[in-house]
């Protein structure tokens, strides 16, 4: 399973950054990867801190522990397409 975590801590979520991302990578991944979203293989969870403080929200791809500092919506595919091929 592929495991998106968005950070809405306090720094990430600065101006409602963290949330505008979450709410752009569910529409995003839902029209890209539905089925792997219904049947379980993509989860999208949020944190209320990743420890990877930056000026911009940032997510993590769990299992690989690879994050993402304002990662597009182009990003976000690409990553998570490749995680769901392996």
């Amino acid at each position: 399973m592929i495991r998106l975590l968005v950070c809405v801590g306090p720094r990430c979520d600065a101006e409602g950054r963290g949330r505008a991302l979450l709410a752009d990578a569910q529409a995003a991944l839902g029209e890209a990867f539905p089925q792997a979203l219904a049947d379980g293989r993509l989860k999208i969870s949020t944190r209320d801190c990743l420890r990877h403080c930056t000026r911009d929200p940032v997510v993590r791809l769990e299992p690989s522990g690879e994050a993402f500092a304002g990662p597009d919506r182009e990003t976000l595919l690409r990553e998570i397409g490749a995680a769901l091929r392996e």
